[in-house]
Order: C-alpha cells, then structure tokens, then sequence
C-alpha cells in the first residue's frame, strides 16, 4: 500500500471513529443540556476561535509544506506558538468580563476563561501533529487524538450528568487538549522540539501573515452565524441551528477535516516531487463528492428522522433547516479542496486575497437575514446561498495559477450527481409508500430507507467502475498482496 493510501486510511479510520464517539456525545448531551446550554457555550467558542486562528498563524502549514525543513524553521516556530498562544490566553482572561456583559450573561465570562486554557497547550500540540502529518505519519496521529477525544467525551458526560451544564462542555475542550499533549509526549513526538527561537521569523510570518488575516476574517465570517443569532434571537435558537448544521458538519467537518488533513500533505509532496497536481486534485474531488452527494441527500430527505434518532423530539425545530444545509454542504464539496491545492501549490497570498473579499461579503450578507428576517429559516436560506456563488468563485481564482481540466471535472461529477440520485431513489420510493402525511417514518421503516440507500451505493460504485472503486480495490489488492508475502 503507497504511503499516501495508508494515511489516508488511517485518518479516515480516526475520521469514523470520531464520527461515531461525537454521535454518541451528541446523542447523549442533547438529552442532559438544555438548548440554552449548549447556545452558551457555542457562542463562547464562536469567540475563542477567532483568536485561535491567530494563535495558529498558519505555523502547521509552514511546517508541512516548506521544502528544506531544518531545526532553525522547528524551533522558530515553536517560539511563535508559545508567544502567540500565551498572549492570546492573557488577552481572553482580561477580555472574558466584557463578553459576560455583552450578552448579559455572566456564566459566559467563566466558559471564555476555561477554553482559553487551551491556549497554554495548543503551542506544543500543533507544532508536534504538523510535524508528524508533514510525514504522513497518521497512525500516530491517530491513536493520539482518538486517545484524548475518548477520555475527553467520556469526562464530559460525567461532568453534564452531574449538572455542570456548559462548564462540562468547556473543561472537556481543555482536557482534550491535554490528554493529546501528555500522548505526543508519551510516543516521543516532541523529541523535534528544540529550545524555541526567533532566528526565522520573517519567512514564517511571510508565509503566514497574509494567511491569518484571511483565516481571521474566514473564522469571523463561519462564527458570525452564532454571534449574530445569541445576540439578536437568544442563546437557544444558536442551539437549533447548530443541531440543524450537525448534520452537515458531520461530512463537512469531520469527514472533510480527515481528506485535508491527509491532502495537504500529499499535494505538498507532489508539487516537491513535480508530480501532476491537476489531475491528483481533480480525483479527489471526485472521490469526495462521490460520497458528500450521496450523505448529504440522505440527510435532506430525512432530517425529522436522523434528528429524533441522533437528539430526540425535543429538537424538531432544526429539521426545516436540514435541507438547506445540506444543499450548502453539497456545494462546499466541490471546493473543500481548492484553499488547500492552492496552499500545497505556494499561492498563500491568493488564498488570502480570496478569503478576504468572500467572507466578508458572506459575514454581511447573514448579519443582514439574521437582523431583518429574526427567522432562521431564512438565515439557513442564506447560508446556502452564498456556499453555491462560493463554487464559480474559487475555480475563476483557481484559474489564475492552477487551471483546471474541466472536462474531467464535470464529467466525474455529472458521473456523481447520476450514482446519489439512483442511490437514493430506493428510499424515496420506500419514503412515499410508508411516510405517513405529515410525519415522520416510524425507526423500522427509516432503517429500511437506510440499508436500502447502503447496498445501492456500493452496488453502483462497481456498475460504474467509478474510481472511488478502483482506489478501494487498489487498498484490498495491496492488502491481499503484503498478507501473501
């Protein structure tokens, strides 16, 4: 199996493992939070993170792409890291009693101060994962972060069962954290770490200041929706359209955090190997929508059953926003991919320069539904809205550096818009002969629209010969292979 393949599998592995622990979290506190709950604290973590991406200071992608990485470039940038991250955790506990009073919230104050904890930590976590991922080196990677998501989820629950309502949620981000810094320390990742230092600090923030401004401005845009929504139409409508967004996160998120995570580093080694970029890009984003078409439409047709299942009936609320989502989500799939080709291919400042100009554009445009409409109907129409003008967007910019063969393109994806329709249509089918008007599917016959959509999935990747098979019966035929030598 090629190096590539076997991060891959390794961080999907860590992706559906993941997928599966969150399901069980989200399943589980939506059942001891209460929607306000959980609003608080994703309006505390809205904030935190438009802080944290200026902690990261695009250091895990300097690390990953930089062609000649020695210990003057390591040691720089573990001296940003701590310089950032400690300024950055001062700044929130000074800053923590004027959010409390924004949202006359006081709780607020004391969830801002426990997640800023993470930034005592995240210095010595991201220098050590970049350099581990610079290597592809994924099962490390792996056992290390599902190692802290496990103890972490499990130290959450306990904590919201015993009534410490948001708290629970944000002492169990800093034990995350925690955890995965003692398991780097324990499988002697940081033994790169030297004493931090400064003596490369102009190219790193060359590389990197452009990048974070954008990121910045990105974060703000992404965490706006939050923001907005906690102050204009309270904390427990955040907590409905964050429900009705889990959905969509769950590919977009987790599933897609698993293809980056795994394509940065593979685009950056072709590009030092003078390997075709174009035609590696073109078949990720086949593989990928491949899938992302298919989940997301699954998730459109069923969202008043996927959510009772996942969260219960107390959150029927969400389910009119599902579909829009998701439709956003489908969209995204066609360029959750081309920030990342472009930083693999040294174009940080375009990626800068495109953020810049969309996510504001983005950021206004939701202020203004939330502000006029208060309706998050609406607001979820917006949101998708602005994921499809992203499409054009980022290829016309893509076309400035890195053309795109197009041909290929669009008939990958005609090839998977044609394999989610006929995948789903045997749950459609089942859906207008059992739904009863008006309700939702009993979990019998949801199970049957379920499996039915599993078996025509696969069934039509091997009809098609899509490459998605071809790359599954590459892996089963190394396998076969090593097990035979």
């Amino acid at each position: 199996m090629s190096t590539v393949r076997r991060a891959m599998a390794f961080s999907f592995l860590e992706s559906y493992l993941g997928i599966a622990l969150n399901l069980v979290s989200f399943v589980l506190l939506a059942r001891l939070l209460t929607p306000k709950q959980v609003g608080l604290f994703s309006v505390a973590l809205a904030i935190i993170s438009v802080t944290q991406v200026i902690r990261d200071f695009g250091l895990v992608n300097f690390l990953i792409q930089k062609k000649e990485l020695t210990s003057d470039y390591i040691a720089s940038a573990w001296g940003l890291a701590l310089i950032l991250g400690t300024s950055l955790f001062l700044l929130i506990q000074l800053c923590a009693p004027l959010i409390g009073a924004f949202y006359h919230e006081e709780s607020l104050t004391t969830i801002a101060r426990i997640v800023a904890l993470n930034f005592l930590i995240l210095p010595f976590n991201s220098v050590c994962l970049a350099l581990l991922r610079r290597e592809l080196n994924f099962k490390t990677v792996m056992r290390i972060n599902l190692s802290g998501a496990v103890l972490s989820t499990i130290a959450t629950l306990l904590m919201a069962w015993q009534g410490a309502g948001a708290y629970a949620l944000a002492f169990g981000a800093v034990l995350n954290n925690a955890i995965i810094a003692a398991g780097i320390w324990h499988v002697g990742a940081a033994a790169r770490l030297l004493r931090p230092a400064l003596t490369k600090w102009r190219e790193i923030m060359k590389f990197g200041g452009p990048l974070t401004v954008a990121n910045v401005i990105t974060s703000i845009t992404m965490d706006i929706n939050d923001l907005a929504v906690g102050k204009i139409m309270g904390f427990s409508a955040v907590a409905i359209a964050s429900r009705a967004q889990g959905l969509m996160n769950l590919f977009h998120r987790d599933f897609m955090g698993a293809v980056r995570n795994v394509a940065y580093p593979a685009f950056s080694k072709a590009v030092r190997n003078g390997d075709a970029l174009e035609e590696k890009y073109v078949a990720s984003v086949t593989n990928v929508t491949a899938i992302a078409w298919t989940f997301y439409g699954f998730a459109a047709l069923f969202p008043l059953e996927v959510l009772r299942l996942m969260f219960g009936p107390q959150w029927d609320q969400s389910a009119p926003l599902v579909p829009f989502f998701c439709l956003a989500g489908a969209a995204s799939a066609m360029i959750n991919l081309t920030p990342t080709v472009l930083l693999a291919a040294g174009h940080s400042k375009l990626v800068a320069t495109a953020e810049l100009v969309i996510q504001p554009v983005k950021a206004i445009a939701l202020c203004l539904v939330v502000f006029y409409y208060r309706n998050l109907q609406y607001f979820a129409i917006g949101f998708m809205v602005m994921a499809v003008v992203s499409v054009p967007y980022w290829y016309a910019l893509k076309q400035r550096r890195l053309p795109t063969d197009f041909g290929a393109l669009l008939r990958n994806v005609g090839m998977n818009l044609t394999l989610a329709v006929l995948s789903l249509a045997p749950a459609l089918a089942l859906t207008v002969w059992l739904r009863p008007a008006g309700q939702a599917l009993g979990h019998a016959a949801f199970f049957a629209c379920a499996g039915a959509t599993c078996v025509a999935w696969p069934l039509l990747l091997w009809a098609f010969r899509h490459p998605l098979y071809r790359e599954f019966l590459a892996i089963v035929q190394a396998r076969r292979a090593q097990a035979a030598a």
